[in-house]
């Protein structure tokens, strides 16, 4: 179960940060919608916070936070892509291979 709020937690780390990036786009073009934009970055981001903390009462940190971090560093990274037209040029897509390879590398000799 505790893995499972791992995942969920990383999840929400990456729609946290497609708020933020929502809420510079809103606020950027002055509509009035970027106070419900901050609540909903506050309350993903608090979530994920508190899953991790549920997780880690069981997991081991290191590995655990690893795991969080890297679904949230490699969801952003394809969010930009995919949503927001950032490069999705070889070097940046093997950056993201190599964290990848290196959260499962850690979780399997852990």
């Amino acid at each position: 179960m505790e893995w499972i709020y791992v995942v969920i937690a990383g999840l929400l780390e990456v729609l946290s940060i497609n708020y933020m990036n929502k809420w510079q786009l809103v606020k950027h073009l002055g509509l009035k919608k970027s106070g419900i934009l901050i609540i909903k970055m506050v309350l993903a981001f608090a979530t994920s916070l508190l899953l991790l903390n549920l997780a880690l009462k069981t997991l081991p940190m290191s590995i655990t936070y690893a795991v969080w971090s890297g679904i949230g560093s490699v969801g952003g990274v394809l969010v930009g892509i995919i949503r927001y037209g950032e490069s999705a040029n070889w070097k940046r897509l093997v950056c993201i291979a190599m964290i990848l390879s290196s959260v499962v590398g850690l979780k399997l000799v852990s």
